[in-house]
């Protein structure tokens, strides 16, 4: 009997290794599983996200490039394999930002027309709205104003994180003689992943008069399906590129 232990240990040993390797191979199959984004991070230019899933919760999950826009609140997709899980979807819902659609990270609009009167030296705010980016993000800036008069006009966004300015982009009419102009300035500015308290700040120096009428030919006022249904003399939008 003792002649034969090595090759009935050799046998068992084989036996449970195939076991092993049968059992693996019926758990490497991959599940799919909703799950709510708490939070989202950027780890050593990896970007992760922390997880409720069942009750349960993960963290420092990665992601795919489909999901970089990632938002706390988000509904996604987590897959596992082999004990690794990743995110490589996120459910749609209104107001989720898309790169396929471009959907603005701010909008503003006004139907007010008149003369500007009782501004501050430190301009009119407009709005103040706070917009998070989870990835290094290019920022297309545009804003629309029919104006006449003598004088100028301005518009400004400020982004600041903590009170601390990190982009400031302000556009100023050109002196007119007479007449409407539709001003129509656009800027880009590149900033990094983190939230960013943004205020939108109007001025006007001079004779200034926002016109709120569609003139003759083809002075029309503007409408952006993104931002309103009715034509409006001024507006402003936040696009990530």
């Amino acid at each position: 009997m003792s002649d034969d232990m090595p090759e009935v240990a050799r046998l068992l040993g084989r036996q449970l290794g195939l076991g092993l390797i049968q059992n693996e191979q019926k758990n490497a199959g991959v599940t799919l599983r909703y799950a709510t984004v708490d939070a989202v991070h950027s780890d050593g230019g990896v970007y992760t996200a922390d997880l409720t899933v069942a009750g349960g919760e993960l963290h420092a999950v990665p992601m795919t490039t489909d999901c970089v826009n990632l938002q706390p609140g988000d509904r996604c997709i987590v897959e596992t394999a082999n004990r690794l899980s990743i995110i490589t979807g996120v459910l749609a819902r209104p107001g989720t930002w898309t790169p396929s659609s471009h959907t603005p990270l701010m909008t503003w609009y006004s139907t007010w027309s008149g003369v500007p009167a009782n501004e501050p030296s430190s301009g009119y705010v407009e709005k103040q709205q706070t917009i998070s980016l989870t990835q290094d993000s290019l920022l297309l800036c545009e804003a629309v104003a029919a104006i006449s008069g003598t004088g100028e006009y301005g518009i400004a966004f400020d982004f600041k994180q903590n009170g601390s300015r990190k982009a400031y982009v302000s556009f100023t009419s050109p002196q007119k003689n007479g007449g409407t102009l539709r001003w129509t300035p656009s800027k880009t500015v590149g900033l990094p992943a983190g939230e960013y308290d943004v205020t939108l700040t109007s001025y006007h120096w001079g004779s200034v008069e926002i016109i709120g009428i569609d003139s003759s030919g083809n002075s029309k006022r503007w409408i952006d399906p993104y931002i309103n249904t009715e034509p409006v003399p001024r507006y402003a939008k936040i696009t990530a590129l």
